[in-house]
């Protein structure tokens, strides 16, 4: 009896300590070399209408790196599982597609060595001389391809793992993403441990993009989280504003800290016909900007809590007619503060009262932008334990001692 006490109290120890950082971490017994430390973080964002990528270097510098437009596809992909359609994939195609998918799956899992089933089908269909299915992994692929070349153009050097952030879509989903990294041979920063996000969000990524919510000792989670142990969380109102959609959601980042495991948005309203050009190809126009106010202003209004800060992002966010019927649909369901700050390229308020960040910002690229800041950390770090001081001298050994390749 009293085995199953100590069993049943050190269980009861155990599962706080994991769920709040309380335990002290393992010390590393290798370090990181210098070449995974300064490697530029780089992150995409996967739109409803359009991809973006951004570079985060170890200087601080931060680059914009391209926005290329969704194919029709790519669009009408983004709509059905925006709307929670299913998604299509190829193992779902048929008898025969489903077959020689779970044979392929036995080979990577049995064989020992890597026989991606994706990979494999594609394989067969070639050496069959058959078309090659395009389902939504696919689709998602070949815009991150896009994306991947022309980053490293950028870098000048090949890519091999990325940070993505999307909207929060149910069926939009890690595994989705990460099947389509896959087939380009790159690996995410996300779900690749448990104390870091499995995926990133849109509104949680331009939040750390704008300078909010970032610990300043990062390098250690349980310190980082105690920077935030006594602070509010404030109830954050994004908007995405592109040419094809509005995207609107609350989140509430807890203790108003950035780029938790545990973000994602409270709620959320997709409105493909409130777009920026579809409001402006319509006979009324004035109905639309009237229909995307009473849209953001009811939304606001559904929160569980008052609004005390808000972002912008998207291709169209800085439009003045959308500015100005943006300020109409918040009057008077915020902080005067937040109200007044409705300018182009910053980040609309604060919970807790920090300024609006000095350096203008693109918004478009703003949740790359945030992702790629994940990444750049991320790589200073190791996942379960903490690296001792010597590891910061043997970097700065290794740098002296001549040029680093870095590690992308």
């Amino acid at each position: 009896m009293w085995l199953t006490r100590i069993f049943a109290l050190a269980a009861f120890s155990i599962v706080p300590c994991y769920a709040f950082y309380d335990c002290p971490r393992a010390r590393c017994e290798t370090c990181l070399p210098a070449n995974t430390y300064d490697a530029p973080g780089v992150g995409f964002d996967l739109t409803p209408s359009y991809g973006t990528s951004a570079v985060h270097y170890s200087n601080g510098t931060v680059v914009d790196v391209i926005q290329i437009p969704g194919k029709p596809e790519y669009l009408e992909l983004m709509t059905r599982l925006a709307k929670g359609g299913k998604p299509v994939l190829i193992e779902d195609q048929g008898i025969f597609q489903s077959s020689y998918f779970k044979l392929f799956s036995l080979l990577d899992s049995f064989l020992g060595f890597p026989f991606p089933a994706r990979a494999g089908w594609r394989w067969l269909n070639e050496m069959l001389k058959r078309p090659v299915e395009v389902d939504d992994i696919t689709i998602i692929s070949e815009m991150l391809r896009d994306l991947q070349l022309t980053t490293e153009k950028q870098i000048l050097q090949g890519l091999n793992r990325v940070a993505i952030t999307t909207p929060d879509i149910q069926t939009l989903n890690s595994e989705m993403i990460n099947s389509a990294l896959q087939e380009l041979d790159l690996q995410p920063w996300t779900g690749d441990c448990p104390w870091y996000p499995r995926r990133l969000v849109e509104a949680d990524a331009v939040y750390a993009a704008s300078g909010h919510g970032l610990c300043k000792n990062y390098h250690d989670l349980w310190q980082c989280t105690d920077e935030f142990e006594w602070a509010s969380s404030p109830t954050i109102l994004f908007v995405s504003f592109t040419r094809q959609l509005l995207y609107t959601s609350i989140t509430t980042p807890i203790g108003g800290e950035a780029l938790l495991r545990f973000a994602y948005d409270d709620m959320k309203f997709l409105d493909f016909e409130l777009g920026l050009d579809r409001i402006l190809e319509a006979d009324n126009p004035d109905l639309l900007w009237a229909r995307l106010r009473e849209q953001i202003k009811r939304f606001s209004l559904s929160s569980e809590f008052r609004i005390t800060g808000f972002l912008l992002a998207g291709e169209s966010t800085t439009d003045p007619l959308f500015l100005t019927n943006l300020k109409d649909a918040l009057a008077g369901l915020s902080e005067p503060h937040i109200e007044s700050k409705i300018v182009p390229f910053a980040l609309m308020g604060s919970a807790q009262g920090e300024n609006p960040i000095e350096k203008p910002m693109d918004l478009t690229f703003a949740a790359a932008r945030g992702a790629a800041l994940y990444a750049r950390r991320r790589q200073e770090v190791q996942c379960d334990c903490s690296e001792p001081e010597e590891c910061t001298l043997l970097r700065q050994k290794e740098r002296s001692d001549g040029q680093v390749k870095l590690d992308l």
